[in-house]
């Protein structure tokens, strides 16, 4: 990953950081992750991108005081609020800031810590991996920016990537020689309705935010603007609700 891209990463999630508990498909979906996982007393727990340690802290409960969690995520300010609910709560968990993308040297981990019973969003030999992606229909307004980012010369901080189906993904675990337990779609975590005749004021408020700032540059505004209004009123007409 470039340095600007990191860069642009732990900025967006340093901005969000203080705010992230107050979104509840953030804290249903670290449930979701807890129930799935099925962890036992005494395991091992590596969560990439632990954010505000939803997952996290969940973990080490479970594990208890013979197990050991550690978390690595890029950004600072997550890594502040994390550790901070950690010494409240009384949990002694390994919080390390660094870039998930590249954990290539062993000594990023501590040494007590270099095999894992669990792993969310990797996995090694003999271990447990619990993951998650989104489907090609989640989060209409990401979804929008990443289509239209080449016609205005910009680019988005996450994975466009969308799955068509589980079995797309499941192709995928197997291709990398994973065995795959179970796949499935889940329910909706939140459903937000948007109103093609306000699309203005969805733009304005989407490039406010420091995930979408880059296509609100005054050089680009106007033509963006313009792509993200039309093509929000096209998606309303082909699922035939305000989408």
């Amino acid at each position: 990953m470039s340095q600007m891209r990191l860069d642009s990463v732990r900025s967006m999630y340093d901005e969000r950081s203080e705010q992230y508990d107050e979104n509840t498909v953030h804290v249903r979906q670290a449930q979701d992750y807890l129930e799935w996982a099925q962890l036992k007393r005494g395991e091992s727990v590596l969560d990439l991108g632990w954010g505000t340690g939803l997952v996290t802290l969940g973990a080490k409960r479970a594990v208890g005081e013979s197990g050991h969690v550690v978390g690595i995520d890029i950004s600072e300010g997550m890594l502040n609020v994390a550790s901070r609910k950690a010494a409240a709560a009384g949990l002694e968990i390994t919080f390390i800031n660094h870039d998930i993308s590249d954990l290539s040297s062993p000594e990023i981990l501590p040494k007590f810590s270099r095999s894992f019973d669990v792993i969310t969003f990797g996995i090694v030999p003999g271990g447990r991996l619990v993951t998650d992606v989104q489907t090609k229909d989640a989060n209409l307004v990401m979804n929008i920016f990443a289509a239209i980012a080449p016609e205005v010369g910009e680019s988005v901080p996450w994975d466009a990537h969308r799955w068509h189906s589980p079995q797309a993904l499941e192709d995928l675990m197997v291709e990398a020689g994973l065995k795959v337990d179970k796949i499935w779609e889940t329910g909706s975590y939140a459903t937000t309705q948007y109103d093609p005749a306000t699309a203005s004021q969805i733009y304005e408020q989407a490039v406010s935010k420091s995930m979408f700032k880059n296509f609100g540059r005054d050089e680009i505004r106007e033509k963006t603007k313009g792509l993200f209004v039309d093509r929000l009123a096209e998606l309303a007409g082909a699922y035939g609700f305000n989408c």
